[in-house]
């Protein structure tokens, strides 16, 4: 089953029917509203009674989907494990997406820098609601790399920590194949006159994904392609350096990749990603793996984080966390 498939469904079909955890009640609903008002939709899902919580995490899609890749009430999911090992968890559904709305398909309308920015309202609300907690931000793909965006221009921010699963972005400083890397300007460049004609990427109606996303952001990928780069606004007219930025991230990142994403972040092009990050460590999912436990998975994209059979890796990344927190308790 791809990535893709995973992405549509959540999960594959013949897996992940059972409760993630009967410890825990049921989520509740916080609102974060945005620099320019945009309103932001997050389920809290609190540790179980008797267990304290040594850490606050933000968790965060991919594109094209919403957070039911991350939490539903009727699977094993990454923020249910994170919730039981003692995570205050916040499981974000990012602007456009979801109950973030409104969705491209309804005429919302933003950019990637709208994302990015973003990023600083999920850390505030994270802080209001478990303060004093070491607070970790856990990104599928696109709140991956938007999370240390912000964090390249914001150094300072008090973030103990970052999980990415399978973040990369696509141009050729990141890209390790010159196959690969014109396999993806074919794809976008094949997108952009469906994209001009409607207005946004029809992701639902191309079977690639939940969430359709709107032409300004869909662009933002265009222009790293074209012009070698990863920022905001113009290249060259003062717009912001994301790239440069990568190595003003003062926290460690834990970059989870897996030999069964093969194009939209291959291991070699998330490992080049990963290496522009002073403190990052890379945890490698199939033969390679150095734990035992993970290397007899080979998820996707999106089924790191969406598939019942990951549910060893997010055991994995709880441990991380947890020694991460333990490691921000004890700083000055």
């Amino acid at each position: 089953m791809s990535a893709l498939q995973v992405a549509r469904d959540g999960a594959p079909p013949d897996e992940g029917r059972g409760v993630p955890s009967s410890e825990l009640g049921p989520p509740g609903h916080v609102e974060a509203v945005a620099d320019d008002g945009w309103r932001l939709d997050l389920l809290e899902l609190a540790p179980p009674g008797g267990t304290r919580a040594h850490a606050v995490a933000v968790l965060g899609h991919a594109m094209m989907v919403d957070r039911r890749t991350l939490f539903a009430p009727d699977r094993p999911s990454l923020a249910a494990t994170l919730a039981r090992t003692g995570v205050h968890t916040l499981v974000a559904d990012l602007r456009g997406h979801g109950s973030s709305g409104p969705r491209a398909d309804e005429g919302g309308r933003f950019d990637y820098d709208a994302l990015v920015a973003d990023t600083g309202c999920l850390v505030a609300c994270a802080r209001a609601r478990a303060p004093g907690l070491p607070l970790f931000l856990v990104g599928n793909s696109l709140f991956g790399h938007t999370s240390l965006a912000w964090l390249g221009a914001h150094p300072d921010a008090p973030v103990a920590g970052v999980v990415g699963f399978g973040v990369c972005i696509w141009n050729g400083r990141f890209t390790a194949s010159t196959a690969r890397y014109w396999a993806k300007r074919a794809l976008i460049a094949a997108s952009a006159p469906v994209v001009r004609r409607l207005g946004r990427l029809p992701a639902r109606r191309l079977g690639l994904g939940t969430v359709d996303e709107p032409a300004g952001y869909w662009q933002s990928t265009v222009t790293w392609l074209a012009e070698e780069r990863w920022g905001a606004g113009v290249a060259g007219r003062g717009g912001r350096d994301y790239a440069a930025g990568l190595a003003r991230v003062r926290c460690p990142v834990l970059s989870v990749v897996s030999d069964g994403d093969r194009f939209l972040a291959h291991p070699d092009d998330a490992a080049l990603f990963a290496a522009a990050l002073p403190r990052h460590e890379l945890l490698r999912l199939g033969r390679h793996a150095r734990a035992p436990a993970l290397r007899g998975l080979r998820p996707g994209h999106v089924a790191m984080v969406a598939s019942p059979r990951s549910e060893p890796l997010w055991r994995h990344v709880a441990g991380w966390i947890e020694a991460r927190a333990r490691d921000a308790s004890r700083e000055p």
